[in-house]
């Protein structure tokens, strides 16, 4: 789910900047992020499926067929496809919204209407390009 940094119950809670700003102290986030946020924090793991998914492609793409680990690469390559596909469904949701689907719902129906998520693919799309360059600087 997205939009904790607006969610008022995670907002009012005194102690969060503190923490927000240590965090950021102790691993900088990569421009155009000052500081990191909760919504930033949480798609990490995202931009590191998406990460893995490129760098498993890459490896099936270099591996023969006969190769004994061709069919375990096949494998990765779809759970990480999978896993991917699951997580961009649920980033869909804001936390804030009341009348939000389930994300158990959302992850099993394939039925999303295009125009009505433009929006929240196109800040995805902004909130994971970002965040991939961080994890890349961060990675090396």
């Amino acid at each position: 789910m997205t939009g904790f940094d607006s969610y008022p119950p995670v907002s009012r809670n005194p102690l969060l900047p503190n923490i927000l700003v240590d965090i950021s102290a102790s691993s900088s986030p990569t421009p155009p992020l000052a500081q990191w946020s909760l919504d930033a924090l949480f798609i990490l793991p995202y931009a590191r499926l998406r990460y893995y998914r490129k760098l498993y492609a890459r490896l099936l793409r270099s591996t023969k067929e006969g190769r004994s680990d061709y069919r375990l690469l096949i494998v990765a390559n779809r759970r990480l496809e999978t896993l991917v596909s699951e997580v961009e469904t649920r980033l869909e949701v804001d936390v804030g919204e009341d009348d939000a689907p389930n994300p158990a719902v959302l992850a099993t129906s394939g039925d999303r209407s295009r125009e009505q998520s433009w929006q929240v693919n196109e800040r995805v799309s902004r909130s994971s390009s970002t965040m991939n360059s961080s994890v890349e600087s961060h990675s090396k």
